[in-house]
């Protein structure tokens, strides 16, 4: 897996609440469902952060596939 993510900085106004954005980038569809229902380091984080996070949208998406 690879995490890239940042403080949005968009000048469009169109963010509805969120300040930050994340991607997270998998190997495989394989990899993707084990790191979101079983690793243990992705539980303990979200455990962490649960009752600091506002408001989230989560997206999965296949490149280059509309």
């Amino acid at each position: 897996m690879s995490l890239q993510g940042g403080k949005d900085n968009s000048p469009e106004g169109m963010q509805n609440g969120i300040t930050h954005g994340f991607v997270a980038t998998f190997e495989s569809a394989e990899d993707r469902d084990y790191y979101v229902k079983t690793d243990p380091a992705h539980r303990a984080f979200i455990a962490k952060v649960g009752g600091l996070v506002e408001k989230a949208i989560v997206v999965d998406f296949t490149n280059g596939v509309y």
